[in-house]
């Protein structure tokens, strides 16, 4: 497994097998080649996960203007949406650079979105803020599916799925260890109680395919995708159930 920032070229490209990405990229690529999702896998997220805040100024009555690191992220993407949806709002995006902290994002703006480990680390001390899936569930009405993975149909076997959902679960049991061993205890540690409050999940289940599906219908409507992708499963295609 090899990080990298767009994971889903790698895809289209041929050069990964498989690729663990936003839901957003597995629409956005309808068409371009033949692919589908890693059945059992996925990271669901409900409630306040804190997997995506929007920190805001302090004695605010209202805000205009939203720092992010990259406009373009799915994660920006959004929660425009959200805010377009839900509040009536279409703040002006500033960007700022990658390495910008929470409180430079807030002298930028009225407000910072803080995505991954920024909103995991960086959001402690900050008491007005916005959770993105906590959100996203008043509008939707669904758990937000956080990230997929999918892959080019015929390359990947089932013996492959097989061992990728066996290192799932081999992985999330090291999560406590991983809390406690943390420069940042505390917070990594609150990371770790939301993952058994069941706040953040790896595994895609028959509820998470119907989020899904919500989903891919609530980011067709903002034009965020060019058509509804079907909901298939590697390694031929297969529909779910």
């Amino acid at each position: 497994m090899v990080p990298m920032e767009r994971p889903e070229e790698a895809i289209l490209d041929g050069s990964a097998s498989v690729a663990l990405t936003s839901a957003i990229e597995y629409g956005r690529n309808v068409g371009v080649v033949e692919y589908a999702m890693v059945p059992g896998i996925a990271l669901m997220t409900r409630g306040f996960a804190g997997m995506v805040r929007l920190l805001f100024n302090k004695h605010l009555t209202s805000f205009n203007s939203m720092a992010v690191k990259d406009p373009m992220s799915p994660e920006s993407a959004l929660m425009v949406m959200i805010l377009a949806e839900k509040h009536d709002i279409e703040p002006r995006i500033v960007r700022v650079p990658a390495g910008a902290t929470a409180d430079e994002m807030l002298a930028a703006a009225d407000c910072a979105l803080l995505v991954g480990d920024d909103a995991i680390f960086e959001a402690a001390g900050h008491s007005s803020m916005l959770d993105l899936t906590d959100e996203w569930e008043d509008v939707v009405e669904a758990p937000l599916p956080y990230m997929v993975a999918w892959g080019r149909l015929g390359v990947l076997t089932q013996v492959s799925i097989d061992e990728i959902n066996a290192a799932r679960d081999e992985a999330v049991l090291t999560l406590a260890d991983r809390a406690a061993n943390h420069p940042r205890t505390a917070e990594a540690n609150a990371f770790y109680q939301r993952y058994l409050r069941g706040e953040i999940d790896y595994v895609l289940n028959d509820e998470g395919v119907r989020a899904l599906e919500a989903y891919f219908q609530f980011i067709f409507y903002h034009a965020a995708i060019p058509d509804i992708p079907a909901i298939k499963f590697l390694p031929d295609g297969a529909l779910p159930g």
